[in-house]
């Protein structure tokens, strides 16, 4: 990913990119997980034609560009 992106992901207030781990964290729990946020990032991610999966605290996995 570009850094312009990297950094985007990262102005988040809940939810931070985790290079090594190649997930965007969040660090609320699920029950207190900022969906506006979550969609938003979902929204650049698809935008950006990167797959991505998601866990039961919503963390999001990058999985692959899809271009």
């Amino acid at each position: 990913m570009s850094e312009n992106l990297i950094a985007k992901l990262n102005s988040f207030n809940n939810y931070k990119y985790n290079h090594s781990l190649g997930k965007i964290i969040n660090l609320k729990s699920a029950k207190d997980a900022d969906l506006d946020e979550f969609l938003e990032i979902a929204n650049i991610l698809d935008r950006n034609f990167i797959k991505y999966s998601f866990s039961t605290n919503i963390d999001i996995t990058i999985v692959k560009n899809r271009r």
